[in-house]
């Protein structure tokens, strides 16, 4: 699956997703894709930066995962957002931000349904 079909297909996966990125773990953001009609709280230098942090953190739950297993995502609750990060494979990540008042239960459920490896379907960068 390309990275653009996967964000489009994410993004369009429940209303409150505001907006996809789909990365390597080097930072590198290979598609991207906003909300229609939505204004972005971050900037885009600010979301680059708010994704290192999250690479980071997901490299960092690496070191553990002999102990814990493999990480699903991970989900961060602001007060005007929530983010949602979930590893691909070990070298993509999916970045998405939706609206606070989403449910989270449904709002993951939504993007774990729609990404690579609940199907046959990888992700193709090239």
């Amino acid at each position: 699956m390309k990275p653009q079909f996967l964000a489009d297909k994410l993004l369009h996966s429940d209303s409150h997703i505001r907006f996809v990125a789909i990365s390597n773990m080097d930072g590198n953001i290979l598609a991207s894709i906003n909300r229609e009609g939505m204004n972005n709280i971050l900037t885009e230098d600010e979301t680059e930066k708010s994704l290192q942090r999250a690479i980071s953190s997901w490299n960092s739950r690496r070191e553990l995962f002999d102990k814990t297993g493999e990480g699903k995502y991970a989900l961060v609750v602001y007060e005007k957002l929530k983010r949602i990060t979930i590893p691909i494979d070990k070298e993509h990540l999916i970045y998405i931000t939706f609206d606070s008042d989403g449910n989270n239960r449904d709002v993951v459920q939504a993007v774990l349904n729609s990404k690579p490896g609940q199907t046959s379907e990888g992700l193709s960068t090239s």
